[in-house]
């Protein structure tokens, strides 16, 4: 691209061109690819979650990434959950004053009380026109944070996965309503709430039982925790999905940069060496890389994590010792056109040793699709340790990754079909957004695309 500008000098006028260098003319293409800048926006998006993981789970989501409620699980998006770590505490007046939640009036809130004051909660969240009573449509459309019906007593044949889809037209699955009168009062209706389980509420109890007494005394009651919502709903485990999926961005992406990184290394040395030297050291070199082709790499990355453990620093080594294969045949495509260039003869006329000629003049010219391949191995590494992740030979607990999320989705695909949606679509979206970058950048530096 030039720029011209005219310059008087003594009434003749000269015509000055600016010329403008390979990587900004390159970038001002990139940016005019609306699929690539999309793509950046995203894999930005989504590295700055990452990043931000311990802010996200300590103000946002409010819960830590292990932290199980194991009473109410699976819960589907929109569900509440009791945080035990980054937890807010409701203030301690109205329904949740002391001599409220204290239903027995001994001056102690135990740990049934206060079970029984997240049920209270909870119903008043479902009763949304606040009359004290739960009518059919309330009571379907409630937030799946009610009691499974293995634990509903006289409710026997209550199935949850009705609660997610409209209302049936049989209404004996309101069969909880006694009376069969339509509305249930917090007594019968209180069998189907469970936020807490027993031993949460022990846990609850305890954070505030400062004498260890088994009780909260009047002295030491400071309000109950706030639940929060669970955006994405929670996997098996009752934890969060939303936390764990961004906690999974971190080392999914981690992943696929670390591993494409000692790729890259290996690669770029092995093509530009074996490219420069030419002759019997470049054919013995280019015959390795053939017989490593041959060999199938999943099954040769399952027998590295097999015997040396599924550690994530032998998963980064392990991909990237794969995907070096193809980079270092590129690289000695771009070296063997360059080595002959002028420069190239200008470096050995001056005595430049070879690996200088290797590492600081032929490599930075072949940067272009060194760059283009980088960002389109970096997805398919991605896509490689979602797969082990799958089959169980990835990512480990207490650890998680996309891929490991989505395995975890499959086993409960037929009641919770929200854990692998959203672990698989921020795959998806991920891996599509890097290929789109990648392609843009190719377009964007390659010399023979029309400049315009």
């Amino acid at each position: 691209m030039i720029d011209p500008q005219t310059k008087e000098d003594g009434g003749a006028a000269t015509q000055l061109v600016v010329g403008t260098s390979l990587w900004k003319d390159a970038f001002r293409r990139l940016r005019k690819n609306r699929a690539a800048m999309a793509g950046l926006l995203v894999v930005t998006f989504m590295a700055i979650c990452a990043l931000g993981y311990p802010v996200i789970s300590s103000s946002i989501t409010r819960f830590s990434l292990d932290e199980q409620h194991l009473f109410v699980v699976p819960k589907p998006p929109g569900s509440r959950s009791v945080p035990s770590t980054y937890y807010k505490l409701m203030p301690p007046v109205g329904p949740l004053a002391f001599d409220n939640v204290d239903t027995d009036g001994d001056g102690f809130i135990s740990e049934s009380e206060v079970e029984q004051a997240y049920r209270q909660y909870e119903f008043a969240q479902i009763d949304t026109d606040g009359d004290g009573l739960l009518n059919y449509e309330e009571y379907v459309n409630a937030p799946l944070s009610l009691a499974p019906p293995e634990f509903i007593p006289n409710c026997a044949s209550w199935q949850i996965a009705k609660r997610s889809m409209a209302p049936p037209e049989d209404r004996s699955v309101f069969e909880c309503d006694a009376n069969a009168d339509g509305m249930m009062e917090f007594e019968q209706a209180g069998k189907l709430i469970a936020l807490v389980s027993a031993s949460e509420a022990r846990n609850i109890l305890n954070r505030f039982d400062g004498d260890s007494d088994l009780g909260i005394s009047k002295q030491e009651y400071v309000g109950l925790p706030r639940p929060e919502i669970n955006r994405l709903g929670t996997d098996k485990l009752g934890r969060d999905l939303l936390t764990r999926l961004v906690f999974g961005a971190r080392i999914s992406l981690a992943v696929g940069l670390l591993a494409t990184l000692v790729s890259l290394l290996i690669g770029v040395s092995w093509g530009a060496t074996a490219g420069f030297l030419g002759g019997k050291v470049d054919n013995i070199m280019m015959r390795i890389v053939d017989v490593m082709y041959g060999m199938p790499f999943m099954i040769l990355i399952i027998l590295l994590v097999s015997v040396f453990g599924s550690d994530i620093v032998i998963l980064f080594v392990a991909l990237g010792a794969i995907q070096w294969l193809t980079m270092a045949r590129i690289v000695r495509g771009q070296v063997i056109s360059l080595k002959e260039q002028e420069f190239v003869e200008a470096a050995r006329c001056i005595g430049v040793s070879t690996p200088g000629i290797i590492f600081k003049h032929l490599i930075p010219n072949a940067l272009g699709p060194i760059i283009v391949y980088t960002t389109l191995t970096v997805p398919a590494v991605m896509l490689e340790e979602a797969f082990l992740s799958f089959l169980g030979l990835g990512i480990q607990a207490p650890l998680t990754s996309w891929g490991a999320l989505a395995s975890e989705g499959r086993q409960v695909m037929g009641t919770a079909p929200w854990v692998i949606i959203a672990s698989g679509a921020a795959l998806a979206i991920t891996l599509m957004s890097l290929n789109f970058l990648g392609d843009g950048l190719r377009d964007a530096l390659d010399p023979q695309v029309r400049k315009d």
